[in-house]
């Protein structure tokens, strides 16, 4: 199989967890070329530790290299339209992290962007490439629990979420100016940050588009000017319901918690941290519980299988494991959950069109 040349975007937090690790582990079939960061020094630490050849300041300069055949951009929401346009015109096939825009408008101008090149896109919605997820839909899809009727999400994440990032590790650190994720000039809080996952479980699991959200929100945390409180209900088409809590202002020493309960008319399914029962299915005949580590949400081999399937399906002219019209759908469900927290109602898809039109 021929091993694909590989540039990555941005060398922050998400790409030193995740991406660049799993980049590691998949070299048999990816060869990291080049890093592109606009902080040159953050650019050139991850070169010394991946092992690229090169790096650039300027993503562009990235992109004009002829020998790269995909790009993995790992920036921040704000800049995805912009940087995945430019590598669909450039030819490249595009693995763009969450969220995957700031705007329906953009979604939709990266979709047409790639489908105009001929180039494959996705979307990084690592979720659905964890195992206790991916068990999940299958009990679903395999009738384990009847038509769902109720998806309920809540996650935790520690404040120090919002703490300053250090630029040789890509890392936050304890203390220090406030990151871009905190400030709203270039985000929406957590809407973005973390509850678009919730918002494509949700869509995945109840198998149906959304009709309406209606959602609250809350700024607690210090240093933060973007709501790190979040909850909401959704309403779908097909009758199910969606509900989730988003909190990213609890204690530093606080792990980072998900816990997803889906309540069919035949059984019900559970999925959480921690470690002791991460992943339980009910059913007339009782309860099953395989206590294994993989079940767990922040392990590597879902970045490893995200990466590794997108490149699978460029090898071999095959469709992306996820369509970017369904990450489309989950950006355009958390940005009307912020709009119905800004307003105080209940907000329909329909109003997040960019032409007014239906969803």
């Amino acid at each position: 199989m021929t091993k694909l040349r590989a540039g990555l975007i941005g060398t922050g937090t998400i790409a030193h967890s995740a991406h660049l690790p799993a980049m590691r582990y998949l070299r048999h079939d990816i060869e990291l070329v080049a890093v592109a960061d606009i902080r040159a020094e953050a650019a050139e630490a991850a070169v010394h530790e991946y092992g690229a050849e090169t790096w650039y300041s300027d993503y562009r300069e990235l992109l004009e290299r002829d020998d790269i055949d995909f790009v993995d951009i790992c920036t921040p929401e704000f800049l995805h339209c912009e940087q995945v346009v430019a590598a669909a015109k450039a030819g490249k096939h595009i693995l763009c992290e969450k969220p995957m825009a700031a705007s329906v408008a953009e979604a939709d101008e990266m979709i047409k962007a790639a489908r105009d090149a001929g180039v494959m896109l996705m979307i990084g919605h690592s979720r659905r490439f964890t195992d206790r997820y991916r068990n999940t839909w299958a009990a679903i899809a395999e009738g384990q629990i009847g038509n769902v009727q109720l998806v309920r999400e809540n996650e935790r994440r520690p404040v120090a979420m919002y703490s300053a990032l250090d630029l040789n590790t890509g890392y936050w650190t304890p203390d220090g100016e406030r990151p871009w994720i905190a400030d709203p000039e270039y985000t929406r809080g957590a809407a973005l940050t973390n509850a678009v996952h919730e918002m494509d479980l949700a869509r995945w699991f109840a198998g149906s588009d959304a009709d309406s959200v209606q959602a609250e929100s809350r700024i607690a945390g210090e240093n933060v000017e973007v709501a790190d409180f979040l909850s909401y209900t959704i309403s779908f088409k097909n009758g199910a319901i969606g509900a989730a809590e988003i909190v990213n202002n609890l204690p530093r020493a606080y792990p980072y918690f998900h816990m997803l309960e889906i309540f069919g008319d035949k059984g019900y399914a559970k999925a959480q941290d921690p470690a002791q029962s991460p992943y339980e299915i009910w059913r007339e005949s009782g309860m099953s519980f395989p206590a294994n580590f993989d079940q767990l949400l922040h392990i590597d081999n879902a970045y490893i299988r995200e990466i590794g399937w997108f490149v699978r399906a460029i090898q071999f002219d095959a469709p992306p494991p996820l369509d970017p019209w369904d990450a489309r759908q989950a950006l355009a469900l958390s940005l009307a959950a912020v709009k119905s927290s800004e307003s105080g109602r209940r907000v329909y898809l329909s109003e997040m069109e960019p032409d007014g039109g239906a969803a």
